[in-house]
């Protein structure tokens, strides 16, 4: 039985492109999520089976909706809404600072009902804008 070259390197090309398209392309690094994965578990009282579960469902629901340059864009919001000084006003203040951390805690949301987080914990063990 004789193949054709051009079906030969198209049948060796296809699983490549599949596992290409499956490998999702906006996906974080491992530092990120574990320190992501931390601080979730602090929040919600510290380490255990259950809340590394539950903030390893997270990080990874995040990451389905969001690429992680805009992840970043939206934690450095986040985490500058409590900067004191004048330096830091632009991470607390105006529509874009205020629209970014809304973003962010409505995935963030999102990603505690998909993996079944009590967020009530969360604002006890921490404040709430974090």
């Amino acid at each position: 039985m004789k193949y054709s070259l051009p079906l030969l390197v198209a049948s060796l090309a296809l699983p490549g492109a599949a596992m290409a398209a499956s490998t999702p392309s906006h996906n974080y690094p491992t530092q990120a999520r574990v320190e992501y994965v931390f601080d979730c578990m602090n929040q919600l009282g510290g380490e255990s089976y259950d809340t590394l579960y539950k903030c390893s469902c997270s990080i990874d629901y995040i990451a389905d909706q969001l690429p992680y340059d805009d992840f970043i864009t939206l934690d450095t919001y986040q985490r500058g809404q409590n900067a004191a000084g004048e330096r830091p006003e632009v991470l607390r203040e105006g529509s874009i600072a205020r629209d970014s951390r809304s973003q962010l805690a409505s995935l963030k949301a999102e990603a505690a009902d998909q993996c079944l987080i009590d967020t009530s914990k969360i604002g006890s063990n921490r404040n709430a804008g974090n």
